[in-house]
This record gives structure tokens, C-alpha cells and sequence, in this order.
């Protein structure tokens, strides 16, 4: 069993160096399994990605660090990871690894028996930090609203960073990806669920990262009509039979 463990970024060189070095790589040393690290950069200054590749040959070959993509949108950073990996599975996190890595102690045993592993800020094992009240409303209000709007029965936290697809699963999904910006989890969610592909989400110690690159006023903007585009194109996320 592989595990392609991939990040979207956008800048924050020291923390996803940071990270892998004294988090990421000694975690998964000691699961046993076998695994990469991808690094999917999009919308970076040029000067930060060449101190990024930089650094990353100080750490392990195991890294592969992919063209800087200039558009940017974490969305296609995931996409470009996923179809960089050739793992069993794919796990995708922050580069801030705002969501701690014990949750993954969860996964291991399951590995194989669901198609894919959702992290859930809001399942009452959980502890999360979701900062300020405003935000700490927006993320329930939001959460509430993509639930129903697109009955997601076993997705509640559909923007949480960690989670884990099953590979095949994961070519389909952003085969049917439409949006770059952060409305790419409603979409996989969605894709999921359409297909009715087995879920399991995961309680996760998490923290609020102060110094996220998403402008919280302008995203929520883009996110509210882009969830109308989803709804609208509901049949572009459906598989036919034999393509499941």
C-alpha cells in the first residue's frame, strides 16, 4: 500500500519545509508504509518557488516538487498533485498541517475498505479551534448550508484541508472538476456522494491558521455563486455505470 501525501502551496516555503522535516517524514517512518510527498505549487512568486526546490533537495528524494502552476487556486494545486501520484492513496493536507497528524492513526486500519477518509472539524471526538466568532460562525453557517443544498448524508465539514481519496476514485473526481478556488471541496464532495462511493469521515485535533492565504470576505463571495454553478451542472458529476 502507497500513500502519495500531497500539499497544494502558495507561498509559505518555511512552512511546509518546516513541516515535512520534523512532522510529516518522521510520522510516516513509522507507519510502515510505503509513501511520496508531493508538493503542488500554484500562484507562487517565482523567487519563493526557487527557495523551495532549494531547500527540498536538503531533505529527502522523496519529494517531488511539481512546475509552479502561475494561475492560482488551491483547487488545481490538488488536482495537479493527484495526477502526479502513483499511489494506492491519496492524502492531501495544508501546508500549515492545521489538522493534526494523529488523525491518520485513524485511517491506517482502513486502508482499502472506503474510497475515501474525510476529515470532520465538527464530529463531537474532534477539538477545533475555528478562531473569532465571525469565522467560527461563517464555517456553521456554511457547513449547514452546503449540507443541505446538496444533501451531503456523509460529508458535514466539506472544507476541511485532510483528506484521503483511493486513487482510482480520485482520477474520476477531478475529471469532473470545474472550479480551482476553494468550492473544489464541495465538488469532490459532491462527486462523492453522486456516486454513492463509501466515506468515512475521521475527528481531527485542528487549529485556526492565523496567517491562511484565503481572504476570508472576498472567497466567501466567490464560493456562494460558485455552489450555484455546482447545482446547476449536478449531471456533470455523475458517472455513468460503467465508468464507476
Amino acid at each position: 500500500m502507497k500513500i502519495a501525501i500531497i500539499f497544494p502551496l502558495k507561498n509559505q516555503t518555511d512552512k511546509v519545509i518546516n513541516n515535512i522535516k520534523e512532522k510529516v517524514i518522521p510520522y510516516f517512518d513509522k507507519t510502515g508504509l510505503t509513501y511520496s510527498i508531493i508538493i503542488s505549487p500554484n500562484g507562487s512568486e517565482k523567487e519563493e518557488d526557487d527557495r523551495l526546490r532549494l531547500l527540498v533537495k536538503e531533505i529527502s528524494p522523496l519529494i517531488n516538487v511539481l512546475p509552479l502552476a502561475e494561475k492560482a487556486g488551491k483547487g488545481l494545486g490538488v488536482k495537479l498533485g493527484i495526477e502526479a501520484s502513483d499511489a494506492d492513496y491519496d492524502l492531501v493536507m495544508d501546508a500549515d498541517l492545521a489538522t493534526d497528524l494523529s488523525a491518520f492513526d485513524k485511517i491506517i486500519p482502513e486502508l482499502g475498505n472506503y474510497d475515501a477518509f474525510v476529515a470532520d472539524r465538527d464530529m463531537k471526538e474532534s477539538d477545533a479551534d475555528h478562531g473569532h466568532l465571525i469565522r467560527r460562525l461563517a464555517h456553521s453557517i456554511s457547513s449547514s448550508m452546503v449540507r443541505r443544498k446538496f444533501q451531503l448524508k456523509d460529508i458535514r465539514d466539506t472544507q476541511c484541508g485532510f483528506k484521503c481519496f483511493r486513487h482510482s476514485v480520485a482520477l474520476k473526481m477531478i475529471a469532473t472538476q470545474r472550479h480551482n478556488d476553494i468550492t473544489y471541496d464541495v465538488e469532490h464532495s459532491y462527486f462523492l456522494t453522486l456516486n454513492e462511493y463509501k466515506i468515512m469521515p475521521i475527528p481531527v485535533i485542528w487549529y485556526n491558521d492565523k496567517d491562511t492565504s484565503i481572504p476570508f470576505f472576498s472567497s466567501s463571495r466567490t464560493f456562494n455563486k460558485n455552489l450555484r454553478d455546482i447545482k446547476k451542472h449536478k449531471e456533470s458529476y455523475i458517472l455513468k455505470k460503467e465508468e464507476r
